[in-house]
C-alpha cells in the first residue's frame, strides 16, 4: 500500500521542480530560439533609454515571447530579453550596445524578423506614397553614409576565437565586432577577481556600536585606506 510519507515527499518534490520551472524553461527556450531565429543577438541590449516611454518591464519565459509582446505595441521597434526573464520594449530612439560579460545571455531582436506582416491601412496608401517607394526618393543621392569602422579585438573577429565568449555560449559568427561593428561584453575576456580585503584585527566595523547602527560593516577603526570614520569616537 502507498504510505503517506512516500506520497508526501513526491508532492514536495514536484513543488520545487514548479518553483524552478520558469527559470529553466527561460535558459532552453533562449538557447532554442538563438539556433532557430537569425534576428536575434545574443550578449546585446538596447539602451539610451533601455526602455521606451509608457512601457513597463515585464516576465516573459522566452525571447520569442517578448518579440511577440513587441509587436502588440505600436512604437515598439525592438526589445531585450534579459537572462533573468525581463523583457523590455524600446523605440527607434533606443540603440544597441554590448552587454557586460555577466549578461552574455541577453538577448535582443526587432519587432518582426524579416517583412513585416502587412497593415490593413496599406490599402489605403495615397499617390504620393506609392511614387516614393517605386522611384526610390534621390534624397542624399551621391552622400556615402559614414559607417564607424571598429577594429577588430586582438584574436580577430571570430567568437570561438575567445574563450569567454565560448564559455557563455557564443560560439558562431562574429563578436568582435559582430556584424552590427558592436564589439560584444566577452571580447575583453573573462572579468577579473575582486580582491578580497583584508581588515586588520581591531579595525571591524562590528567592534563599534555607532557604526552598526548605522549598518556599516568591513573595517570602519580605520578603513582601508586609514581614515577613522565618525562613528569609531562612540565606544
Amino acid at each position: 500500500m502507498f504510505e503517506f510519507d512516500q506520497f508526501r515527499n513526491i508532492f514536495v518534490a514536484c513543488l520545487h521542480l514548479a518553483d524552478q520551472a520558469p527559470g529553466l524553461l527561460r535558459g532552453l527556450s533562449s538557447r532554442r530560439i538563438l539556433k532557430d531565429v537569425d534576428c536575434f543577438d545574443q550578449g546585446m541590449f538596447y539602451n539610451d533609454p533601455v526602455k521606451m516611454e509608457g512601457s513597463e518591464r515585464t516576465v516573459e519565459l522566452s525571447a520569442e515571447a517578448c518579440q511577440q509582446r513587441c509587436q502588440v505595441v505600436e512604437d515598439c521597434a525592438h526589445f531585450t530579453f534579459w537572462p533573468d526573464g525581463g523583457c523590455l520594449l524600446t523605440s527607434e530612439e533606443s540603440s544597441v550596445k554590448a552587454a557586460p560579460y555577466k549578461y552574455s545571455a541577453t538577448v535582443s531582436g526587432p519587432k518582426y524578423c524579416g517583412v513585416p506582416p502587412a497593415d490593413d491601412d496599406d490599402d489605403d496608401v495615397d499617390t504620393a506614397s506609392s511614387e516614393a517607394q517605386q522611384g526610390e526618393s534621390t534624397w542624399g543621392a551621391g552622400e556615402s553614409a559614414v559607417k564607424e569602422v571598429v577594429p577588430p579585438g586582438i584574436n580577430g573577429t571570430s567568437c570561438s576565437k575567445y574563450p569567454a565568449c565560448v564559455a557563455v555560449g557564443i560560439s558562431d559568427g562574429d563578436c568582435c565586432p559582430n556584424a552590427d561593428a558592436v564589439k560584444l561584453g566577452c571580447c575583453e575576456g573573462f572579468p577579473k577577481a575582486v580582491e578580497e580585503v583584508k581588515i586588520a584585527a581591531g579595525a571591524e566595523c562590528s567592534r563599534f556600536p555607532a557604526c552598526v547602527s548605522l549598518n556599516i560593516s568591513g573595517a570602519c577603526c580605520p578603513t582601508p585606506d586609514g581614515i577613522n570614520l565618525g562613528c569609531c569616537e562612540s565606544v
